[in-house]
C-alpha cells in the first residue's frame, strides 16, 4: 500500500487546481482532455430521477459493461451498425450462431428484428470488432463482446470486456498519450479508480450497464489505443484510490485556473467522506463582497506564476457577448427552459408576473455574482431584467445559462475556441458594459467574463498531471498532490470485503 502525503514545492505548486472537453470538445494536443461531465449528476437537490434507476451491485468483478452512445453521442438507441472483424465473428441471436469471415460486413438494423430481441457479437482470436458507422474520432475497434438490444426506439449496444482493457481504450481518450509518462500513470489510476467505483450500480439497469462511452462518465475508444497509454494501465495494474477502506470517485477535469474546487463544487457543505477531495483557494474570495470580488478579479488579472498551470492555454480566458436584441431573447428563454427543468437551481422571481413572462422582457439591468468559494468558484449568480430577478445555483447550471455555442472564447496564448453549450468554466468575474446614454437610465449592453481554468475543478487537473510531471513528480506524488487517501490493490479489497 503507497500512502499518499502532502508535497510541498519550492516553486509554490500547491496553488494548483483545475477538465475535456469533453467537456467534450474538440480535440487538439491542448484540448483533448474531456471533462467528465457528472456533474449533472453530482450535485446536490438533482431534479432528475436518474438514482432512482441505479441498481447497487457488487463493485469487484473482472468485467465492466459499457454502453455505446450512437453517433455525436446524441442519445443510446442506433438505427443501424455496420460491424467486421479482421479475425471474424460469431454472431448468437439465442436462435442460431452464425460466424463470419475475417473482415466481412454484418448490418444490422433496427426494425430487422422483433423488440426484446438480444444478439452477442464476439471476435474470433481474441480480435477487435470495429463498428464502422458510431462516428468517433478514429476506428472504433472494441475489446471483448458486444450485446445488441432491440427496443422499438431502435438498437442498444452494451460493450463488455475487463477492466483493464477498458482502460487501454479510456486513457488515450482522456488524455493525450503524448503526455509524460508518470501523469498518464496517474491518468489511469484515477480512471481505474472511476470504474470501479461506478460499478457500484448500474447506471442504466435495463441493460445491466455500469456507465456509458461519453463525457457523462469517462470518454472511451474516441481515439484508438496507444501503447504509451496501454503501458501506463499495465504499470498501474489493479491500483486505486481509497479513503478509508473505501473506493472513492476518484474526479478530474482538463486545466486548473490555480486553485482546486473540491468537493464544493458539487454541494455547499463538504461531508466526512468527502475529504478526500482537496480544496484550495483565499479565503477573501468568498466573503461575497466588493472587497473579496476585487481581490479575486486581481488575482484572475494577474494570475499567480507559481500556479501550476501558469503557462497553459486554459489557465485564463476571455469571452464578451453583446447583449442586443436577439441576444437577450435567446439568454432569457435560455434562463427560462433551465428553470422548467432545474426549478431547484434556477428560480425565477417578480412582485407580480407569471415566470413564463421572462422572455417578453426586453433588457437585462445587471449580472452578477452572488456567491463563491475560496477557491474562486461561482455558487450562485443573479440576473435581472425590468421586472425579474433570476437566481442560479450550483457551477454546472450558472455555465449552462452563460454559455453560447459558437461563440469565441480567447485563451491564455492568444488562441481563439469556439464555446460549446457551457461556459469553460465556473471560475470568472463578471464586467458589465454599460450604454448611459438610453432613455430610461442606464441598459447593460454586453458583458465580459474573464475566467480562468477548463472543466469543473474537482479531483485531478489533468493539465496538471502533465506539469508536475514535467517538473519530476511520480504518480503517486501527483495523486497525493490532488487526493487524500491511499493507493491500494482491488484485489485486496475485494479479499477484504469477502
Amino acid at each position: 500500500m503507497i500512502v499518499l502525503i502532502w508535497i510541498t514545492i519550492s516553486l509554490g505548486i500547491y496553488q494548483c487546481s483545475v477538465q475535456s472537453g469533453g467537456i467534450h470538445m474538440e480535440k487538439t494536443e491542448t484540448d483533448v482532455i474531456k471533462e467528465t461531465e457528472t456533474e449533472a449528476e453530482e450535485e446536490e437537490d438533482d431534479d432528475s430521477a436518474a438514482a432512482d434507476w441505479k441498481k447497487s451491485v457488487s463493485p469487484f468483478g473482472e468485467t465492466v459493461r459499457i454502453l455505446l452512445k450512437n453517433q455525436g453521442y446524441q442519445g443510446i438507441y442506433h438505427t443501424e451498425l455496420i460491424l467486421s472483424c479482421s479475425e471474424g465473428m460469431i454472431v448468437d441471436d439465442r436462435e442460431k450462431i452464425v460466424e463470419y469471415e475475417p473482415d466481412s460486413e454484418y448490418i444490422l438494423r433496427a426494425d430487422d428484428r422483433k423488440d426484446n430481441a438480444v444478439i452477442k457479437i464476439s471476435s474470433k482470436n481474441d480480435g477487435r470488432i470495429h463498428i464502422k458507422n458510431i462516428g468517433r474520432n478514429s476506428s472504433a475497434q472494441y475489446r471483448g463482446f458486444l450485446e445488441c438490444y432491440f427496443a422499438p426506439e431502435g438498437i442498444v449496444v452494451i460493450n463488455e470486456l475487463p477492466v483493464e482493457e477498458y482502460l487501454y481504450g479510456v486513457v488515450p481518450s482522456e488524455m493525450p498519450p503524448s503526455y509524460p509518462e508518470e501523469a498518464l500513470k496517474a491518468q489511469a489510476v484515477s480512471a481505474r479508480t472511476y470504474t470501479y467505483f461506478h460499478k457500484q450500480t448500474y447506471a442504466y439497469p435495463q441493460w445491466n450497464a455500469h456507465m456509458d462511452d461519453s463525457t457523462s462518465f469517462q470518454v472511451y475508444m474516441n481515439c484508438e489505443e496507444m501503447q504509451s497509454a496501454c503501458n501506463a494501465v499495465d504499470s498501474t495494474k489493479g491500483q486505486v484510490l481509497t479513503f478509508g477502506e473505501r473506493i472513492v470517485e476518484s474526479f478530474y477535469y482538463s486545466t486548473s485556473g490555480g486553485f482546486n474546487g473540491g468537493a464544493g463544487v458539487w454541494k455547499d457543505y463538504a461531508a466526512p467522506e468527502d475529504e478526500y477531495l482537496i480544496e484550495t483557494g483565499n479565503e477573501q474570495y468568498a466573503l461575497n463582497n466588493e472587497e473579496g470580488e476585487a481581490a479575486y478579479r486581481e488575482y484572475i488579472d494577474n494570475g499567480n506564476a507559481g500556479d501550476v498551470e501558469y503557462y497553459e492555454s486554459w489557465y485564463r480566458w476571455d469571452y464578451s457577448r453583446e447583449l442586443n436584441d436577439e441576444a437577450v431573447r435567446k439568454l432569457l428563454q435560455k434562463l427560462y427552459n433551465l428553470s422548467v427543468s432545474q426549478p431547484q437551481k434556477v428560480r425565477i422571481r417578480s412582485q407580480y408576473l407569471p415566470s413564463d413572462q421572462l422572455i417578453q422582457e426586453k433588457e437585462i439591468k445587471d449580472i452578477r455574482v452572488l456567491s463563491r468559494r475560496k477557491s474562486g468558484l461561482v455558487t450562485a449568480l443573479m440576473i435581472e431584467t425590468e421586472h425579474f430577478r433570476v437566481s442560479i445555483m450550483s457551477q454546472h447550471t450558472i455555465r449552462q445559462a452563460l454559455g453560447c455555442a459558437g461563440e469565441t472564447v480567447t485563451k491564455n496564448d492568444g488562441s481563439s475556441y469556439t464555446m460549446g453549450d457551457i461556459l469553460p468554466s465556473a471560475y470568472f468575474y463578471i464586467q458589465n458594459i454599460y450604454d448611459n446614454n438610453t432613455e430610461n437610465g442606464d441598459n447593460l449592453k454586453k458583458i465580459e467574463i474573464h475566467g480562468a481554468g477548463l472543466g469543473h475543478g474537482c479531483g485531478m487537473s489533468q493539465n496538471g498531471a502533465k506539469c508536475l510531471a514535467e517538473r519530476g513528480l511520480t504518480a503517486a506524488q501527483i495523486l497525493a498532490y490532488y487526493y487524500n487517501g491511499s493507493i491500494k490493490d482491488v484485489n485486496e479489497l475485494e479479499l477484504a470485503a469477502d
